[in-house]
């Protein structure tokens, strides 16, 4: 990963976290840390170190090296409950599949579905659609719960990312990541979805829709 990386010295602090955001970004699955990463290695090339908008580039770097510390301290206090996805492991795995993740982060529950796509085939996906109706009904099983609703556009690079959250008042219940998953591919998509739980009976009652959609057609 070092082709994108331009060095403004031997040990640069802000190639460190440009390619520190590309790996933590591709490990967590977080494709919006990637492109940032990708953005700060581009605004380093384009702007000289002597140059008076090189401000810029060192205040970009100390935002985006303030959120991978928390995403490492958030990272080291997920457990991994239970997954769901293409063949024995996910080393290899399509990644044109739908794969399920039920974790607990920050002392809430989620479940994570993640594919890739083209013309949006994968995103209509019968089970998905099938254990996303079951889940977001259990959020919304209240006549007089009602969700918010917030989308937010941004654009790191030629990368576009599209993020919608549903607040029940000010918790976070749900929230869903469009983007574009290649910048050499722009057919290519990413889609992230996310449920938040906040207890455990819940949670794994969900899990268990999922579990049992998913998997009955694979048997």
């Amino acid at each position: 990963m070092t082709w994108w990386i331009y060095e403004l010295g031997r040990g640069n602090w802000i190639d460190t976290v440009a390619g520190e955001a590309v790996v933590l970004g591709s490990f967590l699955k977080d494709l919006e840390l990637v492109a940032r990463g990708i953005e700060l290695a581009d605004m380093v090339r384009a702007i000289r170190y002597d140059s008076d908008d090189f401000y810029l580039v060192e205040a970009r770097a100390k935002l985006l090296e303030e959120e991978i510390v928390k995403l490492k301290q958030a990272q080291a206090r997920m457990i991994y409950i239970d997954e769901i996805c293409p063949g024995a492991e996910k080393v290899g795995k399509p990644d044109d599949e739908w794969e399920f993740d039920f974790i607990l982060v920050e002392q809430r529950y989620q479940i994570r579905m993640l594919p890739t796509y083209r013309d949006k085939v994968k995103l209509n996906d019968r089970a998905k659609i099938l254990a996303e109706s079951e889940m977001v009904g259990s959020l919304t099983e209240r006549e007089t719960k009602i969700l918010t609703k917030e989308v937010v556009r941004k654009v790191f690079g030629d990368q576009e990312f599209i993020t919608t959250c549903y607040h029940d008042g000010d918790l976070l219940v749900r929230r869903t990541i469009d983007h574009q998953h290649d910048p050499a591919d722009r057919s290519a998509r990413g889609h992230l979805d996310i449920i938040y739980f906040d207890d455990f009976e819940t949670a794994t009652k969900a899990w268990k829709v999922v579990r049992e959609v998913t998997t009955s057609g694979r048997k």
